[in-house]
């Protein structure tokens, strides 16, 4: 079975910053979607993991942004499965413009948990009989592992609400890295771009529970760099880890 998926997006209002261009997270949210719908052309899809007491959850995911895609532009989204790595299931994406020259790139790595044990399991058969495409990764390095970071130049906290819980009723994917983002001076959201990002996800969130977010900056030559920590405003427990960096 061919393990490629490609669909035409067009950029919609609520994708884009006041810059006129589509947000990372506008990205990371296409690419969910994606991901979502070949997985069911697959046969693996939420509804069916669901049905048998089990669930995708996304553990690992990096993009990096070329040039952000703008307002009503129309692009194509590529993306397939690259293989198994122990627990994890990991994928592939690539966004691309009119002229297939590539907008974003990124990869990401997923588990199958037990909704009730919330506890990894084996990736559903089905995927080791997928034939993966023969192409390189969009990204060298795949997602890396991070570490969060060693003081707090930057916090700001968060309540869940309802509409941040997804089908498993606990927070989406990307809220995450929203929040993170959020945590920045208004002058960087305004001013620079999201080029690259790195998320780890490690533990779950669901209604009500209150979410501390910390930033620390760290500017380069070319570039700002932040390194951010999600963690649970009670138990300090850490949530997701996230790099970012920002150009001009």
């Amino acid at each position: 079975m061919d393990g490629s998926w490609t669909e035409q997006v067009r950029i919609r209002a609520s994708d884009v910053t006041p810059a006129g261009t589509a947000s990372v997270l506008a990205l990371a949210t296409h690419f969910q979607e994606a991901a979502g719908r070949h997985a069911a052309a697959l046969g693996v899809s939420m509804q069916d993991l669901l049905a048998d007491g089990k669930a995708w959850v996304l553990a690992r995911l990096r993009l990096a942004v070329d040039r952000p895609p703008a307002w009503e532009e129309e692009i194509t989204l590529d993306t397939w499965p690259s293989g198994l790595d122990r627990l994890y299931a990991t994928r592939e994406v690539v966004f691309r413009d009119e002229d297939e020259e590539p907008l974003a790139r990124g990869t990401s790595a997923w588990l199958v948990i037990d909704t009730e044990r919330r506890r990894p399991l084996r990736p559903p058969a089905a995927l080791y009989d997928i034939e993966t495409p023969d192409r390189p990764a969009p990204l060298a390095g795949g997602a890396p592992e991070l570490s969060a970071p060693d003081r707090a130049d930057r916090t700001r906290t968060f309540t869940v609400r309802y509409h941040d819980l997804d089908l498993n009723r606990h927070v989406n994917n990307v809220r995450y890295l929203e929040w993170a983002l959020e945590t920045l001076p208004v002058g960087v959201l305004d001013e620079r771009r999201c080029a690259e990002c790195a998320l780890t996800f490690e533990a779950e969130t669901t209604l009500g529970d209150p979410v501390r977010a910390t930033a620390a900056l760290r500017e380069e030559a070319d570039a700002l760099r932040v390194r951010h920590r999600l963690a649970h405003g009670e138990t300090d427990r850490t949530l997701a880890l996230a790099a970012t960096r920002w150009t001009q």
